[in-house]
């Protein structure tokens, strides 16, 4: 009976040190004394409750010092969000559940920062747009009627910014249109400006430029033909001084206008003769000075 008794007796120490020892490592986790449970047990070996209580001091002390910061935290953080009520009131209903709180704070500043993050983003939409569309009030004008209603905002200026593009591409569309038929009045390219235009709807530039380059070839042609032109009437004035025939060089280019070729071939088959005619006459001198 009495080795029955003792045994018991061994096995309840055994547990409650092993309580104990267990005790120490969680309150060891909590106030981190700068040594480990296994070296603080073998230090109070036997006086384990005595450990117990400085750790559960400091541990104490350790929650009065984290309820101190996290009631600092949260003062901070009202400071920042402004939730509605103070600290002190958040603090008095959220008393022991400090952390929830913190963290209940910290979502809305995160929320809020993002919020003003996205603000500030279509804030700068606003004034790029304002840049581009000057719609008679400045962006900072807008912004304040439209606090909090940015996306509307941004809304009516891409309206606005649309409409003033089609209006553009419309002016810039007329303005090929006439470019069109100024070159069609110059080219005669044997389609009228509005049938090409009809064509070419979209792709006026391809046009333009297809008639530009029409217009470009036609006056290098109407250049070259000034100047053999030119050249046929300085022949013409040649010969007509050569065959003297009656009438002037000026006189015959204007009788036979478009009909150079045959004015000159006339006129050389005429010098051809006097030629022959003028040689003979020589040699008849000759024969008679002789």
């Amino acid at each position: 009976k009495m080795k029955a008794k003792q045994e018991k007796a061994a096995v309840k120490e055994a547990e409650l040190k092993a309580a104990k020892r267990e005790r120490v490592s969680a309150l060891v986790d909590e106030t981190m004394p700068g040594k480990s449970a296994e070296d603080l047990l073998a230090m109070y070996d036997g006086k384990e409750d005595q450990l117990i209580k400085n750790l559960e001091k400091m541990n104490s002390k350790k929650l009065v010092k984290d309820k101190a910061n996290k009631q600092q935290s949260v003062r901070q953080l009202v400071d920042e969000t402004n939730p509605g009520k103070s600290a002190e009131e958040l603090l008095a209903m959220y008393d022991g559940k400090e952390d929830d709180l913190i963290k209940n704070l910290t979502k809305m500043k995160a929320k809020q920062e993002k919020t003003a993050e996205l603000k500030a983003i279509k804030q700068q939409s606003v004034r790029a747009l304002v840049d581009e569309n000057n719609p008679g009030k400045s962006a900072e004008e807008l912004l304040a009627m439209y606090d909090g209603k940015e996306d509307a905002l941004i809304k009516n200026l891409e309206k606005m910014k649309a409409k003033q593009e089609n209006k553009q591409k419309d002016t810039l569309k007329s303005s090929k249109q006439e470019s069109v038929r100024a070159l069609v009045d110059g080219v005669n390219p044997g389609k009228s400006a509005e049938e090409l235009l009809t064509m070419y709807e979209g792709k006026e530039d391809d046009l333009i430029k297809n008639l530009t380059k029409m217009k470009a070839k036609q006056e290098k042609a109407a250049v070259k033909e000034a100047e053999l032109k030119a050249a046929k009437r300085e022949r013409v004035s040649a010969l007509v001084d050569e065959t003297m025939p009656g009438k002037s060089a000026e006189d015959l280019l204007a009788m036979y206008d478009g009909k150079e070729d045959q004015l000159i071939k006339n006129l050389e088959k005429m010098n051809s003769k006097k030629l022959v005619k003028d040689k003979a006459n020589k040699q008849q001198s000759v024969r008679q000075l002789v």
